[in-house]
């Protein structure tokens, strides 16, 4: 009998310490700043690049090294199961790079009893005491991320403190992801939201409810909730409380397109944890209100509209008290976005509240330029959106029954939120609230209002429009230029900048835009004309001001030349015909570069969102693109050093640049861009003529005296 309870006591105990070992890690008993280190090629399945490690950074004596992974639920790592060249040479070799560590620096890895084990940088194994006190070298085997797959089983979570919370997150392959944390109270509908700083513990395990919403430009059903306010963190860099603040990560501020009405920080394209760690950064992806739960006012109540953008704010407050313990420097945030987040990142630079919570800002394919497109950037009052918009949703609503302002008010606070969402109107443009947004231009020639002084990306792709519509399915005359715009525009009202309505196939006839040779031609004049009209020339006008008065202290500008798009957002004029060797198409061939074209590239994300390799080049392209885009969050200068590059080994950015030459700052006496294509480099800011013709010119905010502006 006593030998039989011996052994359940066996078995009990070997049970407890495997339940021990699968538990979530607690972050404050570890007692040490943590870094996943793997190289991240964008090969995801297919990568050569297979060594990683959990580098815990104190100094432990060999059995606290033991014992550090154990609490990990991992082991010491061993060159015996893993190639130290293939990854976690180059991985160390950053580390030295940072000045973490001395070239000569050991690390603990596996050993046997009696014989203590340590490896170098170079990967040289030595025996060592096992009372001396080296940083140590774990497993790490989190699982690869994808679009569909997350592995966050308990042995692969963390629980970690952040100020009076302790939240608890999970690890990958190649970082740590804290998904559906809550960054603001819920909010009241039509009311700003307020930061939260939470207590207690939550999990942050899988992405929070998106903002609701009714994306019928997807094809899918409405969704969300009106309690949304969720951000995720990806970062490869757990810091110590004890650990030097000259460590922390850059933070890149991630803000989603779907013109402010649709879409969230949760769809497959936008994990961040990939380009986190490629570019050694934090990624911050934040869900805000959108449609009219984002942006309804109505003029004489309290709903002054921009509860969105107001969202935005409250993430970035959140993000500047709590991003230091996911590794981030609140320092040193650079706000990003494409489309609508576009238009959030060029709202933010003018939004006084905003000063101090971010030190740089990245604007990919604004809309800005002809009316509508201008209500997004040249600011409405909220006489004039309650007159174009919310009188609609009044009447469809029923509430403009009600003779009173504030009773109307009520009433749309009372409406079913399925029943506001699925409205033939929505609103969805920034409005003069006299709070956040106060003036109706954002003061790019120096003139009186708040404009944040700071260094800014600004570009778009080639052809932004050519996804506006499917193509394909026009029955029209494909040789005639006015049968395509009547066909795009469904006979819609397109304005000028002095307001007036523009004929545009008299603009396409301009001499600026010369017949395209072709069976498409006149189908690839519509697309240079709606883009420049709608985006590009915009995007410019705002740069050429900026950098000549320097209103924002450096402007970069560039263009996409190659892109892929997003399987969520494509039309088949964007993607390149299929050749003999390129069966998912050959982007050497000629196609439309088209808007959202360039967010996986940016993000990292082409594998991980089932996007294959459709040449040599993707993969490379996408390595040199999240370089260029890491280095401007690192130092506000999208050009990487090279021993930067060579440290991290990564060579294909190198030679790259090295043969295509510098990014240059925008000159407004000599403006250029970057091409961003593959052995592509710096040229003249394009379409100059075309803007003038457009009367959109580079230097439209010089003229704005003498002409009514709609930007």
């Amino acid at each position: 009998m006593k030998s039989q309870l011996s052994a359940i006591a066996l078995v009990i105990c070997s049970f407890q310490k495997v339940a021990a070992a699968s538990a979530a890690a607690k972050f404050r008993d570890l007692g040490s700043s943590l870094t996943i280190l793997r190289e991240e090629d964008f090969w995801a399945q297919y990568s050569t690049k297979t060594s990683s490690a959990i580098l815990v950074e104190s100094s432990k004596p060999f059995h606290g090294a033991k014992s550090a992974c154990s609490a990990l639920s991992e082991n010491l790592w061993s060159p015996d199961a893993q190639q130290f060249t293939a990854g976690l040479n180059t991985s160390l070799a950053y580390q030295v790079y940072l000045e973490k560590y001395p070239a000569t620096q050991l690390f603990w890895i596996s050993g046997h009893p009696q014989n203590c084990r340590a490896v170098d940088v170079s990967g040289q194994i030595q025996s060592v005491s096992c009372n001396k006190r080296l940083p140590t070298l774990c497993t790490s085997s989190g699982r690869l991320s994808n679009y569909t797959y997350q592995d966050t089983s308990p042995r692969y979570r963390v629980v970690l403190p952040v100020r009076k919370q302790e939240i608890t997150g999970f690890r990958d392959a190649y970082g740590w992801r804290f998904d559906g944390v809550r960054y603001a109270h819920k909010p009241s509908r039509f009311e700003h939201s307020t930061v939260l700083d939470a207590t207690g513990s939550a999990d942050a395990l899988k992405f929070g409810d998106a903002c609701i919403q009714n994306p019928v430009w997807m094809g899918v059903p409405p969704s969300g909730s009106e309690d949304c306010l969720y951000l995720n963190i990806a970062t490869p860099y757990l810091p110590s409380p004890k650990a030097s603040r000259k460590f922390l990560k850059p933070v890149m501020f991630w803000l989603h397109g779907g013109g402010l009405s649709g879409n969230s920080g949760n769809i497959r394209n936008y994990d961040g944890v990939a380009m986190a760690a490629r570019g050694d950064i934090v990624v911050v992806k934040i869900n805000y209100r959108l449609g009219s739960f984002g942006w309804l006012a109505l003029n004489g109540t309290s709903a002054t509209g921009n509860y969105g953008m107001g969202d935005m704010v409250q993430a970035l407050r959140w993000v500047r008290a709590n991003i230091e313990a996911f590794g981030g420097d609140p320092d040193r945030v650079t706000i990003a976005g494409d489309s609508a987040g576009a238009i959030s990142v060029r709202s933010l630079i003018g939004i006084e509240a905003a000063k101090g919570l971010f030190r740089a800002g990245i604007i990919q394919s604004l809309p800005n330029g002809w009316d509508p497109a201008s209500r997004w950037t040249r600011y409405l009052s909220l006489d004039e959106i309650t007159a174009i918009e919310t009188s609609k949703i009044l009447e469809e609503t029923g509430c403009g029954l009600f003779k009173t302002r504030p009773r109307q008010l009520d009433c749309l606070k009372k409406i079913d939120a399925s029943i506001l969402n699925t409205l033939g109107t929505s609103t969805r443009i920034p409005v003069i609230d006299g709070k956040l947004i106060v003036s109706r231009d954002l003061p790019l020639t120096g003139g009186p209002g708040y404009m944040a002084k700071v260094p800014v990306m600004i570009g778009s792709t080639r052809d932004e429009m050519g996804g506006g519509r499917d193509w394909d399915t026009f029955t029209g005359d494909r040789s005639s230029v006015g049968a395509w715009l009547d066909w795009y525009t469904g006979g819609s009202t397109v304005y000028s900048v002095d307001g007036e309505p523009l004929d545009l196939a008299e603009l396409a006839n301009h001499p600026a835009f010369p017949a395209m040779p072709g069976p498409d031609g006149a189908l690839r004049t519509v697309v240079r004309l709606l883009t420049d009209g709608g985006l590009t020339c915009g995007s410019w006008a705002t740069a050429y001001s900026a950098a000549k008065h320097g209103t924002l202290s450096s402007v970069y500008a560039y263009e996409f030349n190659r892109t892929y798009q997003p399987v969520w957002w494509s039309q088949p004029p964007c993607v390149p015909p299929v050749t003999p060797g390129h069966p998912l198409g050959d982007p050497d061939q000629e196609y439309f570069k088209c808007h959202s074209g360039d967010v996986d590239y940016v993000l990292g994300m082409l594998l991980y969102s089932g996007e294959e390799p459709r040449d040599e080049l993707d993969i490379p392209f996408q390595q040199l693109i999240v370089d260029m885009w890491s280095s401007f969050i690192w130092s506000t200068d999208p050009n990487p050093k090279k021993q930067y590059l060579v440290a991290r080994n990564y060579w294909g950015t190198l030679n790259q640049l090295e043969a295509t030459g510098s990014w240059n700052k925008l000159d407004w006496k000599n403006p250029t861009m970057r091409i961003l294509g593959w052995n592509a480099g710096q040229v003249p800011l394009a379409e100059r003529e075309q803007c003038a013709a457009l009367r959109l010119p580079f230097d439209y905010w010089e003229r704005k005296n003498s002409i009514s502006g709609i930007m």
